[in-house]
């Protein structure tokens, strides 16, 4: 029998992706975070989304994060 490849992430990783999360709907839906290096509050939101999404996806493959 295999092992496990499938994992529940963990809490501190369930909250880094509601943060992410949040930020990303600050910046892509209500515009309110400043621009940083160049990139508008919309383009910040959206990379928020990105990396919430890795890093719940890392916590669902990776054993221990």
């Amino acid at each position: 029998m295999r092992g496990r490849t499938n994992f529940a992430p963990r809490m501190p990783t369930i909250l880094v992706g509601v943060a992410l999360t949040v930020i990303g709907v600050l910046g892509t839906f209500m515009g309110v975070l400043p621009s940083v290096a160049g990139m508008t509050s919309q383009t910040l939101g959206a990379w928020s989304f990105v990396a919430a999404a890795v890093v719940l996806m890392l916590g669902v493959l990776i054993d221990g994060i």
